[in-house]
């Protein structure tokens, strides 16, 4: 049974106003979150002593909405709370797809956004894999823009791979946006592997596995390559050394 209110305002919910104000503060913007706690709560456990109040710190709030059944309702703000969110975080998120929001406005039921605690999970989570690759992005370009596109950097780079009930997806930063959508999340997973790592594992996509072979063997040729000229430049260098008479 999905746990929603039975009766509604459009402009107040259980005498709070569902239109939000920034907030100065993180801490202000909890604030108004534990209000929707309350009115959840209060609704959940109407003849019992469910002890949420405004004295109750953020992360017992968030304990408590760990406990809830996965069909629970959340509106934005709480989910932003329960999730470690800052207002302007939360909103951001919400604007941004993939992965697409998971909050809905329900029609009759004033201008609050709610969704699912199962489906705010799945959410984070997407989010988290997202924010991921990007730290991941960031980390390659720190390294210099020649070495990144050297495909003989990638060969002895560890690399981040998504990959779904032990199947190789693909690198992180090169993996099309669909590949997410279609995936659940419950199901990805991101390893830390080298390409030759990674080649031999099993992979979704076939055509993918045979671009990433042909880079690695790209690659090698290009490691060849380097380990020759390093070996002529050697040999030059000690016969330019012979060549050169003592000093007397």
């Amino acid at each position: 049974m999905v746990h929603l209110w039975s009766t509604w305002s459009a402009a107040r919910i259980c005498g709070y106003p569902v239109v939000m104000t920034m907030r100065a503060t993180t801490e202000q913007y909890y604030e108004d979150a534990k209000k929707q706690a309350i009115d959840l709560f209060n609704h959940l456990h109407p003849r019992a002593a469910h002890g949420v109040n405004l004295a109750m710190d953020s992360a017992e709030i968030a304990r408590r909405i760990d406990a809830l059944p996965g069909d629970t309702q959340l509106q934005a703000a709480l989910a932003d709370l329960w999730l470690r969110l800052s207002q302007k975080e939360g909103m951001a998120r919400r604007k941004v797809s993939p992965p697409p929001s998971p909050f809905r406005k329900i029609a009759g039921r004033g201008n609050a956004k709610w969704a699912s605690k199962d489906d705010i999970l799945a959410w984070d989570a997407a989010w988290r894999l997202r924010e991921t690759a990007s730290q991941a992005a960031q980390k390659l370009l720190q390294s210099g823009s020649t070495k990144v596109a050297s495909a003989a950097a990638i060969l002895q780079r560890k690399l981040l791979w998504l990959v779904e009930n032990g199947d190789v997806l693909g690198w992180i930063e090169d993996l099309d946006v669909q590949a997410f959508e279609r995936a659940k999340v419950a199901d990805l997973n991101i390893r830390s592997w080298t390409l030759y790592q990674a080649l031999r594992r099993p992979w979704r996509d076939p055509q993918e596995q045979q671009i990433w072979a042909s880079r690695y063997r790209a690659g090698n040729r290009l490691l060849e390559a380097e380990v020759a000229k390093l070996a002529l430049t050697a040999v030059a260098r000690a016969r330019a050394d012979k060549a050169v008479p003592p000093e007397l």
